[in-house]
C-alpha cells in the first residue's frame, strides 16, 4: 500500500513520465493520501494558469482513496516530528501530516520533492522518492 504526497499527484496529473510509471507499476495496490494532500492537488489546479477544472482532477484521481485522519494519526505525526526534531531536522508541518499519516497506516510514502529528504525519515518509513 502506498500513501501518496501531492507533489506525486500533481507529476500524474501533468503527465511526467516518472509519475505515471510510477502508478501504474503500483496500480494493484491500495492508493491512498490524506485529504490535506488532494486539498493541495486541489489548489494547483485553482491556481494553475488557464480555467478550473476540478471534476477533471477527480477523474484523474479516482483511483486514490482518501484516508480518515484521526487523533491516533495526529499523535503518530507528532511522534514523528519530535524524532526529527531530535535530529535536528523536523519537516515542515505539513509534511510531517503527510508522512505521519504513511507511519500511521504503516505504508510507503511516494514523494517526487525534496521537502522529505530529511536526516531519519528513512528510518521510520518507507520512502520512494518518484
Amino acid at each position: 500500500m502506498t500513501v501518496y504526497d501531492s507533489s506525486v499527484l500533481i507529476d500524474y496529473l501533468a503527465g511526467r513520465d516518472v509519475a505515471v510509471e510510477y502508478v501504474h507499476e503500483h496500480a494493484d495496490e491500495p492508493a491512498n493520501a490524506p485529504p490535506l494532500v488532494l486539498f493541495e492537488v486541489y489548489q494547483g489546479e485553482v491556481f494553475r494558469s488557464g480555467s478550473t477544472d476540478l471534476d477533471a482532477v477527480d477523474d484523474a484521481l479516482g483511483w486514490i482513496q482518501v484516508v480518515d485522519t484521526s487523533a491516533t494519526v495526529a499523535r503518530e505525526v507528532a511522534v514523528l516530528q519530535d524524532a526529527l526534531r531530535d535530529r535536528g531536522d523536523p519537516l515542515a508541518a505539513r509534511d510531517a501530516f503527510i508522512a505521519g499519516t504513511a507511519v500511521a497506516l504503516d505504508e510507503r510514502l511516494a514523494v517526487s520533492d525534496a521537502d522529505f529528504d530529511v536526516d531519519g525519515l528513512r528510518d521510520v518509513l518507507d520512502l520512494d522518492l518518484v
